[in-house]
């Protein structure tokens, strides 16, 4: 299974070059009536991972749709600098690269992401863990500075993409360690990443797995030629 997932990852890895974390913006006052009307082409180039998973994320984060149709995104998207997205397009661009990097299937990471946070770089967990990928500032976030310095993370958050480049970086490197150490099984893995054991009844990895099935379903249904692109 492990094998499978990494294919996806790198099989469009490309030369393509990447832009300033500072990331783009869009003009939110005239939001599409559907996620199969945003044209993030525009922003994220002709790479089609990203562009694949920042139409996916879109029709993820779309809570309801307003009186005119318009959709409506979770609360933490709509209030980034920059808009919605602005946040989404950085973001996706930063997952894929990192992703690619890791040798990890991008979409895979978005479902850590999106279990873990929401897609919210601001998130907090009870433990003080922070982050799109949640780095527990005791553990490997101890080494990242969005985790423990609050005045650059205050000056992050001013950007659509938080610096989450270091955060997913070292996420991605957590998880591929705890897949190693449970033997190659990406499930075993994503429950060490969750609780620190190896434990493939893990409900955590499940529900990471869930969501990387969605988010694969919401590229497809935005754009049907993927449909031979990315397996399930």
């Amino acid at each position: 299974m492990r094998i499978a997932l990494l294919l996806i990852g790198v099989v469009f890895i490309s030369a393509w070059h990447s832009r300033s974390e500072a990331g783009p913006s869009f003009n939110e006052v005239v939001p599409a009536p559907a996620a199969q009307g945003i044209d993030y082409r525009n922003v994220v180039g002709d790479h089609p991972t990203s562009l694949a998973l920042a139409r996916a994320i879109d029709a993820r984060l779309i809570v309801r749709e307003n009186r005119q149709g318009e959709p409506i995104h979770v609360q933490h998207c709509r209030v980034s600098e920059g808009g919605c997205r602005a946040r989404i397009a950085t973001l996706s661009r930063l997952i894929t690269e990192a992703s690619n990097r890791a040798g990890v299937d991008p979409f895979l990471t978005a479902g850590i992401a999106l279990r873990e946070s929401g897609l919210n770089p601001l998130a907090v967990s009870p433990v003080g863990a922070r982050g799109v990928v949640q780095l527990n500032p005791k553990f490997r976030g101890k080494t990242v500075p969005f985790v423990y310095n609050e005045r650059y993370r205050e000056e992050c958050s001013r950007r659509p993409g938080a610096c989450q480049r270091e955060v997913l970086e070292a996420g991605l490197g957590l998880y591929d360690w705890a897949v190693t150490r449970c033997g190659g099984d990406v499930q075993k893995g994503l429950a060490w990443y969750n609780s620190g054991r190896c434990d493939k009844q893990n409900g955590y990895a499940s529900s990471v797995l869930r969501e990387r099935r969605r988010l694969l379903r919401l590229a497809k249904e935005t754009d049907p030629g993927l449909q031979a692109v990315f397996a399930n």
